[in-house]
């Protein structure tokens, strides 16, 4: 009977063994995957963003401009007074930023569209 429980004890003493030598391999994958994954996200964060075009079916939808001068409904609010903006950088001597309604793009700060919305202090 003690042969049984030595036999049993060093079959799961040999499974555990198993286990434990492919856990680091198994999260060294995992972590890599999570490293990737972030990596991925923050080179899309950190890629150059693009303009947007005043062509794009949603800059057509909501009447974007480039220039607010040029937009009738403008009454001389523009971008960068609107609540949905966010100052990013300077492109070409031009103050350019985020905006929530063009995920992933850039607007001139002088641009204009008839979603503007007053910026809240």
């Amino acid at each position: 009977m003690k042969d049984m429980n030595r036999r049993k004890f060093f079959g799961q003493l040999l499974q555990l063994s198993g286990a434990l030598a492919v856990m680091p391999v198994l999260l060294r994958s995992t972590v890599a995957q999570a490293e990737e994954s972030r990596g991925s996200k923050a080179k899309a964060g950190g890629a150059a963003l693009t303009m947007v075009d005043p062509k794009d079916p949603v800059a057509a939808a909501v009447k974007y401009v480039e220039d607010a001068k040029k937009a009738a409904d403008s009454k001389g609010n523009k971008c960068s007074t609107c609540g949905f903006y966010a100052k990013k950088e300077v492109r070409n001597g031009k103050e350019v930023g985020t905006c929530t309604i063009f995920q992933g793009k850039l607007v001139y700060a002088n641009g204009f569209c008839n979603s503007w919305n007053k910026k809240q202090a």
